[in-house]
């Protein structure tokens, strides 16, 4: 008998960024947690009140430590359930698109100190490293979709990625 998911307790709006330099290469961050460790683009929790754009001018500046950036198109959504300390989280993650020359990230200003912790480290990976399809990334078809993206431009609706 299989046991039964726990119901969530609390949803979670979030805004992340692809960010794409020319070569092209995407900057990532290495996520460790007790459970698992994962490979995820910048970005974080929507505020009551906050737009999207804010938001994520917000999160990555505490992420990377830059907020200049031109937030550009939406091109991905993702929902799904997990568990945060011991909390189950229904999530919906909507990805835009900013593209940038690379720099050096730095998230020694984040004032949160449990994504400080969790943050392993910021990477850009050249999209021709990226694995078509990794449960060490989110979303786990992250290679695939960066791919997609640059063979064929930004997607007229924002694509489901899948978890």
């Amino acid at each position: 008998m299989t046991a039964a998911k726990p119901t969530p307790t609390r949803f979670r709006e979030t805004v992340r960024a692809l960010i794409l330099a020319p070569d092209p290469a995407v900057l990532l961050i290495h996520m460790v947690f007790p459970d698992r460790d994962i490979w995820c683009t910048p970005g974080g929790g929507v505020a009551p009140g906050e737009s999207h754009q804010a938001a994520l001018l917000r999160e990555l500046h505490e992420e990377v430590g830059r907020a200049d950036f031109d937030i550009g198109p939406h091109i991905w959504v993702r929902e799904g359930t997990f568990n945060w300390r011991g909390e189950s989280i229904a999530e919906r993650e909507y990805f835009y698109l900013v593209r940038t020359d690379r720099f050096v990230a730095d998230s020694s200003g984040n004032p949160v100190a449990h994504e400080r912790e969790a943050m392993a480290e910021l990477k850009w990976w050249a999209v021709s490293d990226l694995p078509k399809r990794s449960r060490l990334f989110a979303p786990m078809r992250l290679g695939m979709l960066v791919a997609d993206l640059l063979r064929d431009g930004t997607p007229p609706r924002p694509i489901n990625t899948g978890f």
